[in-house]
């Protein structure tokens, strides 16, 4: 069965820290983003790639979800 949701999928463009006005997504780093072919980015999403972040092809992210490329807990020694 084909998934009719992707037949005019588009590479979305997103701006720096700005939510994206279609997808509702938040991207910081965005230079450092690389999206696959038919990505699906839920609403309200937040993407931190400081240090690279690579999302694969047909890859579906639900809504409310936080990804980071570094930790965002402080370290202690």
């Amino acid at each position: 069965m084909v998934n009719k949701r992707f037949e005019k999928w588009e590479m979305p463009e997103i701006e720096e820290k700005k939510l994206h006005p279609k997808y509702f997504f938040l991207v910081q780093h965005k230079e450092n983003l690389e999206l696959g072919y038919k990505t699906d980015i839920g609403a309200f999403t937040y993407i931190n790639a400081k240090y690279e972040v690579k999302i694969g092809k047909n890859v579906q992210i639900g809504s409310h979800c936080s990804i980071y490329s570094h930790s965002t807990m402080l370290q202690q020694r």
